[in-house]
């Protein structure tokens, strides 16, 4: 049996690419979540927990063994370099985490959904990129209708995120999601075209 083929699914904050990646899933594609998985991690992986504790203090975990993400938070975004120090202790175990999740999967199309496909080094373990992207302003609006951000946050937090401009350049595939325009017929097309090209067999 050979390996599925990998989809990401990225995009800026308020692009709709969770929107796609649950359509995706609907349509029986197996979909991985990198922000959900790395909370996961950042609690029940012991050695992040040891090396979370180590930079940060016990503080960042309660009594209950929860991950106190207030407080990481408060610490994290303090100083750039923390944010580095973190990004790079937990991205390599999100990726390896999501090899191996993608090789239990016995489909010929997998999906991995993450905002920061390049700079976690995600992009060394997909085959194919899609892009989901709407313009500024739809994707701003969404974000503080669904966050309760301020526009001075959202705007804040984009601006350390790369370019729709910037992916749509690096990507194989684009779904503009304007919220009027379908993206399901597209993600159909999408998903017939990959499992043409899948590199997975099933076993006779």
């Amino acid at each position: 049996m050979k390996n599925s083929l990998k989809l990401a699914v990225t995009g800026c904050i308020g692009s709709g690419k969770s929107v796609a990646s649950r359509m995706l899933e609907i349509m029986g594609v197996p979909v991985y979540n990198c922000d959900n998985r790395a909370k996961y991690l950042m609690q029940h992986d012991k050695a992040l927990v040891k090396e979370l504790t180590r930079m940060f203090g016990s503080e960042c975990y309660r009594a209950d063994g929860a991950l106190d993400r207030n407080y990481l938070a408060s610490r994290i975004f303090i100083d750039r370099d923390n944010v580095k120090r973190v990004n790079a202790l937990v991205h390599p175990v999100v990726k390896s985490d999501f090899e191996n999740w993608a090789l239990e999967q016995a489909a010929p199309v997998v999906a991995v959904e993450t905002a920061i496909l390049y700079e976690s080094g995600v992009i060394d373990s997909v085959d194919k990129v899609l892009v989901v992207w709407c313009d500024k302003e739809t994707a701003t609006t969404r974000t503080m209708a669904r966050s309760g951000m301020s526009r001075a946050q959202v705007e804040s937090r984009m601006k350390n995120q790369m370019q729709p401009d910037e992916l749509l350049l690096l990507s194989d595939y684009s779904l503009y999601n304007d919220g009027d325009s379908p993206m399901l017929p597209e993600l159909i097309e999408l998903v017939d075209e990959l499992k043409n090209i899948s590199f997975f067999e099933k076993p006779e």
